[in-house]
């Protein structure tokens, strides 16, 4: 994982809250012009009977509706577990009450984007195991709503008791790879759950710089879905999965490091086929099948044969358990960032734009997986003050307008080649000869880091050159 210290940012919020005690108006006739709220359906969840470890003992489905327009509504919920009460115990959130196994939740649809944005809502709902049900039941759940100005679309949900659990363990992280190697990534897992599984999905993602050795025929590959992806395998391995067998997936996943690697890493996700996890990732995306060998499991250690049904929900996990596993894989190599900078002459009271930029010249992309974007940062000419700058430039504190200035990558993932362009439109308070600003990569608030990756700082710096 990458060291490298945080650069300034300036993050804004906005949070809505809603309270119990708003006044719903209902019997509003919908009118043709108001938006359409629609309950995206909810995943199915798994709940562990009391006495089981590893596990959680409480699910909580999420309900997250799609609009077709703004919203700014009062509105309600209205929760039916009438069904799912005869196997669990349902419990919801303070904006809620309950009468007769029937919900009432108070809500706030807001989303001042739409159309098709994502709204989610207040409502939290708790679910536990009756004592005493039956592993593999299952049972079901109804939403509904209504909103003033607003027409909301329900559905359903469900829920079973037990399912099969992959808890993977974690391979080990790397550093100093070799560009061109080929490496060997585990992936084991343990089925901590009470139910098998009749068949197993292995989701494989690798990061810039890596790439697969092979391409099973048991596997689809997906390449370059986004900046952070360059391949992404999604292997189905037929065969029972029993509850407490350890297994390996075989042969284990082999990556090889491209001239582009630098910080890269190999995500592994393994759970029953059907996971609403794994499936959550796969819409929007081309693939095309492999053609050499095929990915199997080998057991470790054979689980117990037991009478309750196979399952395809995963029993949410606690601790540090999990289906799913990032290894990081840092490559020998190195990245040249630089910048340019720019000079002009104006008169005083005049303004003029200095154009300047930030370029990786490589070989290796930069992947700042923590969320950061590397950038610059700008000090101004004397005797002038910024009149506006690209949409990519800020000043750095607030209350300081003469400066530093900070201009960002617009991606946490830089590859070679990258070129951020800047500008600032400058206005000349006071006409000094040779008056001069810089830009600088940024690598840490106060100058004393910089990354491993870039040893070269002499075109690190530039100059803002003004008459």
């Amino acid at each position: 994982m990458e060291l490298r210290l945080a650069r300034r940012a300036v993050a804004m919020a906005a949070v809505l809250g809603a309270s119990v005690g708003l006044t719903l108006s209902t019997g509003v006739s919908a009118r043709a012009d108001d938006p359409v709220v629609t309950l995206q359906q909810p995943a199915p969840v798994a709940v562990a009977p009391a006495d089981m470890t590893g596990v959680a003992k409480t699910a909580q489905p999420y309900f997250d509706f799609r609009t077709t327009g703004p919203l700014n509504n009062q509105g309600t919920l209205t929760i039916d577990v009438t069904q799912l009460a005869t196997i669990a115990r349902v419990t919801f959130s303070d904006n809620c009450t309950v009468k007769h196994h029937v919900a009432t939740c108070a809500e706030w649809l807001w989303d001042p984007d739409g159309p098709n944005s994502t709204v989610g809502t207040a409502t939290q709902m708790t679910i536990r195991a009756l004592p005493g049900a039956a592993v593999g039941s299952t049972a079901e759940y109804t939403v509904s709503g209504t909103a003033d100005g607003a027409t909301i679309v329900g559905g359903r949900g469900s829920v079973e008791i037990g399912g099969p659990a992959y808890n993977q363990g974690q391979a080990k992280n790397l550093t100093d790879v070799a560009v061109g190697s080929a490496v060997t990534v585990p992936v084991r897992f343990t089925n901590i759950g009470d139910r098998p599984a009749d068949s197993t999905w292995v989701l494989l993602t690798a990061s810039p710089g890596l790439s697969f050795t092979r391409h099973y025929t048991n596997c689809v590959y997906s390449t370059n879905f986004s900046s952070r992806e360059a391949q992404t395998a999604l292997c189905t391995i037929p065969g029972q999965v029993l509850p407490g067998e350890r297994a390996a997936v075989s042969p284990a996943p082999r990556v090889r490091v491209e001239p582009s690697a630098y910080y890269t890493y190999l995500d592994t996700e393994i759970a029953p086929v059907g996971d609403a996890g794994i499936q959550s990732q796969l819409a929007g995306r081309q693939w095309a099948q492999g053609t050499g060998g095929r990915l199997t499991l080998k057991v470790i250690t054979p689980g117990t044969a037991t009478d309750a049904p196979s399952g395809t929900v995963s029993l949410p996990m606690t601790g540090a358990r999990g289906d799913a596993r990032i290894t990081s894989l840092r490559a020998d190599n190195a990245a040249d960032f630089a910048v340019t900078g720019d000079s002009a002459t104006a008169a005083q009271g005049d303004t003029v734009t200095m154009n300047f930029s930030m370029v990786n010249n490589g070989p290796a992309t930069i992947f700042y997986r923590s969320g950061d974007t590397i950038g610059a940062e700008v000090g101004l000419p004397p005797g002038t003050h910024v009149v506006s700058t690209s949409a990519n430039c800020r000043l750095a504190t607030y209350g300081k307008p003469d400066g530093p200035y900070d201009c960002e990558g617009a991606d946490i993932v830089t590859p070679a080649g990258t070129v951020a362009h800047f500008s600032m439109t400058l206005q000349v308070d006071e006409v000094i000869a040779g008056a001069q600003g810089s830009v600088s990569m940024d690598w840490s608030p106060d100058g004393s880091y910089r990354p491993p990756f870039d040893p070269d700082a002499a075109n690190d710096t530039a100059a803002l050159t003004l008459n």
